[in-house]
């Protein structure tokens, strides 16, 4: 890790932590483990943690560099800084409720999995068939959720759920992973080995009122909000790895020789990195841009949306570049691309498709009107354009 990494934005203490662990944990398997990092240097947990909460966090600008460098050790530590998924809880008007979670959370205590896709439905949060029914006391939920991550190792599960009696309209419930008619199911991965991947199934789960997330119907909101510095938290990890396969690039440039002297004498492979720096720059310089629009409170869901999209774009065109340039070596797991390659092939999709989240943009930039006769809605004259570049 380069030793001013995290230079401006953590203190030397917890800087000298991080290289500490990195050096430690080296070529073992609990590398890759965000609980093996969270374990060792829990006062990671809480560097994002609202002052009302009682942290002093770091701005959204100033997290994106500290997602950036642990992505650069690892896609699969893009877990380890901050509340994670945890955030979420501190959204709503009554989130001081959650505090006691919160607080487990931020004292590397617990971990959370937020649970929102089906079989049936992903990207069509109107289409989740899960259920909450209420109950005296609270609700009961009862569904199935998949391809969901973290599901070991979290012991506090965020259920989106549909009441059966609202056409639409979807809520939010904080659900212990240790309630009664809770069973796990694991499905294998391509890549972020990291942490478990696998599906949920929910039989009559009793949630009591005081852990619904905000009120009902609120979910998609909370998602909206949560999910817009999500995506560009995982957009500068996604930029962290790119960087580190674009160094070695270059460096296989510098040292490969082919007829009597270094590859990287020739203009198409100098023409082609130039492209692929520029283009990761770039993506650097967006993330940041959104993410200067969320520490500002200006409404940054477009730009979290472009910014995730293009970025993962970009830095998957680069590590394949970059094993490209490497030849057979960069066919290798010894080259240490191939795994960046999978687990960017995981954030193309997670959190939000590049198909989908370049649908949202258009959606932001053109009109409501479009978007809605896209998707076979009602047309609602009232609603404008949401965000203007220029």
């Amino acid at each position: 890790m380069h030793q001013d990494s995290f230079k401006n934005v953590l203190d030397e203490p917890l800087t000298h932590r991080i290289n500490e662990v990195a050096q430690t944990l080296n070529e073992s398997e609990d590398f890759h483990s965000p609980i093996a990092w969270r374990n060792a240097i829990p006062q990671l947990a809480a560097i994002d943690l609202p002052v009302r909460f009682g942290g002093s966090p770091l701005t959204t600008m100033q997290m994106m560099s500290v997602f950036r460098t642990f992505g650069r050790l690892s896609l699969d530590l893009r877990d380890v800084p901050g509340l994670g998924h945890g955030r979420m809880l501190t959204l709503p008007a009554d989130s001081d409720s959650f505090a006691p979670f919160v607080h487990r959370i931020a004292n590397a205590k617990s971990f959370l999995a937020i649970c929102v896709t089906e079989e049936s439905a992903g990207t069509d949060l109107h289409a989740l068939q899960t259920t909450a029914v209420r109950v005296p006391g609270g609700y009961e939920l009862t569904g199935a959720k998949s391809f969901v991550a973290r599901l070991r190792q979290a012991d506090i599960f965020i259920i989106f759920a549909r009441h059966p009696e609202w056409k639409q309209g979807l809520t939010a419930f904080l659900v212990e992973t240790n309630a009664r008619g809770i069973s796990i199911r694991d499905i294998a991965s391509l890549g972020l080995k990291g942490i478990s991947w696998g599906a949920v199934t929910l039989d009559r789960v009793f949630v009591p009122d005081a852990q619904r997330i905000g009120e009902e119907g609120q979910a998609f909101a909370l998602f909206s909000q949560h999910f817009t510095y999500w995506r560009c938290a995982m957009a500068a990890a996604a930029t962290g790895a790119a960087e580190v396969a674009m160094e070695k690039a270059k460096e296989r440039l510098h040292r490969r020789t082919a007829f009597w002297a270094p590859i990287g004498r020739f203009s198409h492979l100098q023409q082609q990195y130039a492209i692929h720096a520029s283009r990761l720059h770039m993506a650097w310089l967006l993330i940041n841009e959104a993410a200067s629009r969320i520490d500002g409170g200006h409404d940054s869901y477009v730009d979290a949306a472009m910014a995730k999209a293009e970025a993962v774009e970009i830095c998957l065109e680069a590590v394949q570049w970059s094993m490209q340039v490497h030849g057979a070596h960069g066919y290798s797991v010894v080259a240490g691309l191939e795994k960046t390659l999978r687990d960017l092939l995981g954030l193309r999709i997670a959190d939000g498709t590049t198909d989908v989240l370049r649908g949202q943009v258009a959606r932001g930039l053109l009109s409501e009107e479009l978007y809605a006769r896209s998707i076979g809605r009602p047309v609602k004259r009232s609603q404008t354009i949401e965000r203007n570049l220029w």
